[in-house]
């Protein structure tokens, strides 16, 4: 324990150490959150593209980074333990902050999207009126959004991937095939 208690004088030792630290009090937020999230292979069926989302995986690395930024303040003034012990809770805190911030900002999605289909008009598109063989569109406030059951289907199934997403950047991909549905929905109403 020796290079503990000298840490400031060795570089690499006190860089291997609070990186580990800090990735040790990222996964000590996973483990007491309970929320371990894997890493995911996302696809975008409007326009073919594939993301991915790496979970969990990421706060480790917050951790060790948050880690590294703060212990720097104090390499000079702290003894090793201290900055050993600074960069876990450093590292527990990043990942704990990147959690929230990546909760709200899914949440803000989530709630934007439920908003705009509770004012859409989405009602099953029907090409012929049975009774005469006619077009049926209805003049209606706010204007109809007309899906064919295969498009309500894959809205039910959109819907559902929405509230499921781990981060902002699914739940938008998600939002936006979303819109493109509804979008095409209210093409057939005029």
């Amino acid at each position: 324990m020796d290079i503990l208690s000298d840490l400031h004088n060795h570089f690499w030792s006190y860089l291997l150490f609070i990186t580990l630290a800090g990735a040790l009090g990222g996964v000590g937020n996973i483990l007491i959150s309970g929320e371990f999230q894997r890493f995911r292979k996302i696809v975008n069926h409007h326009n073919q593209t594939v993301y991915y989302s790496i979970g969990s995986i990421k706060e480790p690395f917050v951790g060790a980074i948050g880690g590294i930024l703060t212990t720097l303040l104090f390499i000079e003034t702290a003894s090793g333990q201290y900055l050993l012990y600074l960069a876990l809770l450093t590292g527990f805190g990043s990942s704990a902050f990147l959690k929230r911030y990546v909760e709200q900002k899914t949440d803000q999605i989530i709630h934007e999207n439920n908003s705009v289909l509770q004012n859409e008009n989405i009602q099953t598109y029907v090409m012929k009126n049975e009774t005469d063989g006619s077009m049926v569109k209805g003049i209606m406030s706010p204007p109809p959004v007309y899906l064919t059951e295969a498009e309500m289907e894959r809205l039910t199934k959109l819907q559902s991937k929405v509230g499921e997403a781990v981060g902002p950047k699914e739940a938008k991909l998600y939002q936006c095939e979303i819109n493109s549905l509804l979008i095409q929905g209210k093409q057939r109403s005029f």
